[in-house]
């Protein structure tokens, strides 16, 4: 086992581009992605000592485990919310093996195409039945990025003026798995069928401002704090 390395994303982002990294905290040991977005620290230790660790992954629970891997992600979400593509997002192997424990599994590879079968089938049912999950994730994630940008709430009245849907669609279709305009998939405002549904988190996320700029002010203003006192330490 080597070193244990510890990568900023916010300051090396390439680096996790790179790597294929769509969810924070993601382990990679010994350049295998393990665990992406969720961690097992107790299994990880016991890796991290030696110990030769395999799960035995119940193929009941694969598909649960795929989708609250992507609602946890919220380049996965975004992506998927706008797209709706398994065929694709399926290719990210190694975020797929790693949110569902695949990835410490001997029946990797067979479990792995047992999954992306169900989803290329069935994925739009997954969708549908994870959607308010995927819409305050999507929510929670615009009014934080106005938190960083305004640092004081803005009236709700003036969160409609300076995004209307138009600006929040073009948000929400180059936050999802784009770098550049690579990843990037634009749609026409015409397009009735993907407006629709992002008019429904754009509603969601109106409907919820409040609750959901007080959730984001505390969970900054503690990571700060935390911040603070690491650098008092130091």
């Amino acid at each position: 086992m080597g070193k244990v390395q510890l990568i900023d994303t916010e300051l090396y982002p390439f680096l996790a581009i790179e790597r294929g990294v769509i969810s924070t905290p993601s382990v990679f040991i010994d350049g295998k992605l393990v665990y992406a977005g969720t961690v097992d620290f107790e299994e990880l230790a016991r890796i991290l000592s030696g110990e030769h660790v395999k799960k035995e992954v119940n193929k009941e629970e694969l598909v649960n485990k795929l989708m609250y891997g992507i609602v946890d992600s919220f380049a996965a979400t975004a992506w998927l919310y706008v797209n709706r593509d398994f065929d694709s997002f399926m290719a990210q192997k190694d975020f797929v093996m790693a949110v569902t424990g695949l990835a410490l599994s001997d029946n990797a590879e067979e479990e792995y195409n047992y999954l992306r079968n169900v989803m290329l089938k069935e994925g739009e049912k997954y969708l549908e039945q994870w959607e308010e999950k995927m819409m305050r994730n999507i929510s929670s994630n615009f009014v934080r990025e106005l938190y960083w940008l305004y640092r004081s709430k803005l009236p709700l009245e003036k969160v409609k003026s300076l995004y209307p849907i138009e600006v929040f669609a073009h948000w929400l279709m180059i936050r999802g798995a784009s770098v550049g305009r690579v990843g990037v998939r634009i749609y026409p405002l015409s397009d009735a069928e993907v407006m629709k549904r992002i008019l429904k988190v754009y509603n969601f996320m109106l409907s919820n401002y409040d609750a959901l700029w007080e959730k984001v002010e505390k969970e900054q203003k503690n990571l700060e704090q935390k911040n603070l006192e690491r650098k008092l330490i130091i």
